[in-house]
């Protein structure tokens, strides 16, 4: 499960959408790269990824959007 915490952004660097998904690939103040996920334009959660690179965020993002990454919320 994951909590909900949105992350402060300092830059948006990449957008993925399919249909009703989107994910935005950011870098945070901390110069961690992690991706924000929404669904029907409500934002669902931030994940961070301390201590890798710039692509295995976009990844993320794209796996989310094509369906591949499926998010638990803690509800």
């Amino acid at each position: 499960m994951i909590d909900q915490k949105m992350v402060l952004a300092k830059s948006i660097l990449s957008v993925y959408m399919e249909g009703n998904l989107k994910a935005e690939v950011f870098i945070d103040e901390n110069k961690n790269f992690g991706a924000r996920f929404y669904k029907d334009n409500v934002w669902i959660t931030d994940e961070v990824y301390v201590g890798h690179n710039c692509f295995y965020a976009e990844d993320a993002a794209e796996n989310y959007v094509l369906g591949v990454k499926h998010l638990h919320v803690r509800s």
